[in-house]
């Protein structure tokens, strides 16, 4: 199953003519983003980590993606008020939620490809840098890539959520 996910990743890069380096870390080094950073050369806010919530402001489930810098964490305040829904009624994803709603584990959830259903947002967190490290499929497969890639060339908006 991992193998398809990160082949996903890559088909999606490739078809979309993404420019990105993929790595294949050990799996021990990739169990923390401090750990990640330390494999890679980088620091942690140079780790873009993508993070789950269920709106459950309506009947149906929405599912809400966050990718952000390593550093920072998302503030549902924040993102309630970008999505116009209330706090309360978001929810960070359990593991289970996650694989249901993309299809990786948590650890390996990529900005991309999603779903349709799935909603993404960059935070401008991760504008800092030329250039960041993102989860490519796997828990220990990464990928660097530009931020300006993911709106650019993908149309993921850009959020101001972190805190």
């Amino acid at each position: 199953m991992i193998l398809d996910s990160v082949e996903r990743v890559r088909q999606f890069l490739e078809h979309s003519q993404i420019d990105a380096i993929v790595k294949v870390l050990p799996p021990e080094s990739t169990k923390t983003s401090a750990l990640a950073a330390h494999s890679l050369g980088c620091t942690v806010a140079e780790i873009a980590k993508t993070i789950g919530f269920v709106d459950h402001s309506s009947e149906q489930l929405n599912p809400v993606l966050v990718v952000l810098s390593g550093a920072r964490r998302v503030s549902p305040i924040r993102l309630g008020a970008h999505l116009n829904i209330p706090e309360a009624k978001l929810h960070k994803m359990s593991a289970e939620e996650v694989k249901t709603y993309t299809g990786y584990s948590i650890g390996g959830v990529p900005p991309f490809p999603h779903y349709p259903n799935v909603h993404v947002s960059v935070d401008k967190s991760l504008f800092s840098f030329s250039d960041v490290w993102a989860a490519a499929g796997s828990n220990n497969t990464v990928m660097k890539i530009k931020p300006e890639v993911l709106t650019k060339h993908l149309k993921i908006p850009v959020v101001e959520v972190s805190e």
